[in-house]
């Protein structure tokens, strides 16, 4: 009998207490998943065993110099959303933010993060709207969920996130694919490192897995979903430039 969790399991916690902070008008709308499907996130490097897997996206091209790709998913957080953003316009950072447009962070801060969407310093992609499990939804199903969150970044951010999504949990198969490529996201992004930033991680095992995942050519997953991160940020910063490596953009990369 798997355990249930929420979805967004970075969920920031108060700073008072040891209570967990959700925003009040998300709480109804987390998933649940498994042990098995949350262990996706530690996978390195994540694979798919599909015969129609050959645009997925699991690292960065060869390039002249070294490049890695900093990409940061859900967004349950509006607190940790801001200071991914903040963290962005402070250090001149590019990031690829993996949109889970149900939560209410990514409407509220709109208005700040829209600029750095326009000038391409942020690019947005489709992580679906309710955060399930594609893998278990019909055809169609599938469609709607990304289609909504698809509307829901054009409407707010006059952009156009295709081609690119990750499905939640990295579940996918070749119904998903399908149904994704048939409404224009044709190219699945992985990961080929994960900070796996719970809020439960100290920052020497923050450190670990930077210390692995910040390599060239690698595309390193992290969520704005508390601030694990932006609270050990100053060291994770310096990891990067003694390794003098630039930060791309899905983008910057394969168009």
């Amino acid at each position: 009998m798997p355990l249930v969790l929420l979805a967004c399991w970075g969920i920031s916690r108060a700073r008072k207490g040891n209570r967990i902070k959700l925003e009040r008008r998300d709480f109804l709308k987390l998933a649940t998943t498994s042990l098995a499907s949350m262990a996706l996130l530690e996978s390195m490097p994540q694979t798919v065993q599909s015969a129609s897997a050959s645009n997925l996206i699991f690292s960065l091209p060869k390039s002249d110099f070294p490049q890695m790709a900093w990409t940061v998913d859900d967004g349950c957080s509006t607190e940790s959303l801001e200071s991914y953003i903040q963290i962005a316009i402070d250090n001149d950072l590019r990031f690829t933010f993996f949109v889970y447009s149900a939560m209410s962070p990514w409407k509220r801060r709109a208005k700040l993060l829209k600029p750095l969407v326009e000038s391409g310093q942020i690019q947005l992609a489709n992580h679906s709207h309710t955060h399930r499990n594609l893998t278990e939804l019909s055809f169609a199903e599938i469609k709607r969920d990304l289609m909504n969150c698809h509307n829901f970044i054009e409407k707010n951010y006059d952009f156009d996130a295709r081609p690119y999504f990750r499905a939640p949990y990295g579940a996918l198969n070749s119904k998903v694919i399908q149904a994704a490529e048939d409404i224009g996201y044709t190219r699945p992004v992985g990961w080929t490192h994960s900070l796996v930033d719970m809020p439960t991680q100290s920052a020497k095992r923050l450190q670990y897995h930077a210390d692995h995942g910040f390599v060239d050519g690698s595309i390193v997953l992290s969520h704005a979903n508390n601030l694990v991160v932006s609270n050990n940020i100053d060291a994770l910063l310096e990891t990067i430039n003694e390794r003098e490596l630039s930060l791309v953009t899905l983008n910057d990369v394969f168009t």
